[in-house]
């Protein structure tokens, strides 16, 4: 599971940079406190009332003309995404950086539907050409050397190679802009929605988010149902937030909101879906996990976590969560065979809890996780010495007197291996 040499460098390299440029920018901010405390009541008050928040929300979108739809899970979204593809008659669209469209798998779902689906992120961009795998949700590349960038920009499009990174995003981004200037169609992983104006809201560093809206005419957007927001205050507090732990400053270099479909003659889309999708979110409440749905994506756990840059995103399977937030999410999120050793990629060690903008205790997730999976990972021997164990160390001279004869027995076990092996 632990990754290569380089990998694991560039990966502790992003985690010290981030963690600095973050620790910096919440240090200048005036009311710091104030604005933690604002943005984890901001999650709490969503959560708490989320039924109202999200009949709200369809309410205030479908008056601005947007069209609404539910999916329970991954698969309908994907039909609703495809179906609307579809019934536009376009053989491509555009799609934004967002770990909400990988959860769904939606390039495989297009891909068997023979639709054509164009990564704009210059960053996902160079994950396809390098048939790699996003390292971190807000810094997607950053496990990849530039001679790997190269290398894989060449053997795709026949470019001379090159190490200066002015040349490499020029002819990265080259054909993107070209794919954005001829699709009609755009969908974007969505990181809010304002129950009570409607207002559908994407954050970025480098404005892709306001390509795609401006560029499409037909505008597909997916929203998990944890991401509804309470009122615009609520926004400006976890958009400032999300500024801080993510990029280390105070507010986003891009903030795109939509509300409604723009008419004839002005930059925008024409028609506007909605997707809200539940895919166990539900679920995970129902089994007292609703603290790990205030999450807002920044990535700052991954930053500071010792397990995360050892093994990098693929060391948490098939899902785009990573680090103490994936660890904490994913045996809730993915089938159980899948995840449920994830809740031990832990030391323990607490350095996420107090770098969470909106104050998720994943430490007391993870050892609540582990502690719901240990009976069915841990054999009938293995409970069995446990609970002696645990008895023993209430009883100081019957703990040392059991630890002398286990010593004694594993010393005559260890002779008597030594002896057949003579």
């Amino acid at each position: 599971m632990l990754v290569d040499g380089s990998t694991r460098r560039a990966l502790q390299r992003l985690s010290r940079l981030a963690a600095d440029a973050s620790a910096h920018a919440w240090a200048d901010e005036e009311n710091s406190v104030a604005l933690r405390q604002a943005a984890a009541k901001a999650r709490q008050v969503a959560l708490e009332n989320l039924p109202a928040y999200l009949e709200q929300l369809e309410t205030s979108a479908s008056g601005n003309g947007v069209q609404v739809h539910w999916a329970d899970g991954a698969q309908e979204a994907n039909r609703l995404i495809i179906e609307i593809q579809q019934a536009s008659a376009a053989p491509e669209a555009v799609r934004n950086h967002s770990q909400l469209l990988e959860e769904i798998s939606l390039d495989r779902a297009a891909k068997a539907n023979n639709i054509r689906l164009i990564r704009l992120h210059p960053g996902d961009q160079i994950l396809e050409l390098a048939g790699s795998r996003s390292s971190h949700p807000v810094w997607p590349t950053a496990h990849l050397r530039i001679d790997e960038i190269s290398t894989a920009t060449q053997r795709r499009w026949r470019v001379p190679i090159t190490y200066d990174p002015d040349i490499l995003a020029s002819t990265i981004r080259m054909p993107l802009r070209r794919s954005l200037l001829r699709s009609y169609t755009a969908i974007i992983g969505l990181h809010f929605a304002v129950a009570d104006t409607g207002d559908l809201v994407c954050l970025d560093n480098d404005g892709h988010n306001a390509s795609l809206v401006s560029f499409s005419r037909h505008l597909i957007c997916l929203l998990s149902l944890e991401q509804v927001v309470a009122t615009t205050s609520d926004l400006h507090h976890l958009v400032r937030a999300y500024a801080h732990s993510a990029w280390g400053r105070p507010l986003p270099a891009y903030v795109t909101q939509v509300r409604q479909p723009t008419p004839p003659g002005i930059d925008g889309p024409r028609e506007i879906h909605l997707i809200i999708m539940d895919n166990k979110r539900s679920h995970m409440f129902a089994e007292g996990y609703g603290e790990i749905l205030r999450c807002i994506g920044c990535g700052a756990c991954l930053n500071v976590c010792p397990i995360y840059p050892l093994i990098g995103g693929e060391g948490y399977g098939e899902s785009p969560y990573s680090g103490p937030r994936g660890a904490a999410l994913n045996p809730l999120l993915l089938r159980p065979d899948l995840a449920n050793q994830q809740p031990y990629l832990s030391t323990a060690c607490s350095a996420c809890k107090p770098v969470c903008p909106v104050d998720i205790d994943l430490p007391r997730l993870l050892h609540e996780q582990r502690h719901r999976l240990a009976p069915s990972h841990a054999s009938w021997q293995e409970r069995t010495l446990f609970w002696i164990w645990r008895r023993l160390l209430k009883r100081p001279t019957l703990f040392r007197l059991g630890m002398r004869v286990a010593n004694r027995l594993n010393r005559i076990t260890h002779r008597g291996q030594g002896t057949k092996s003579d």
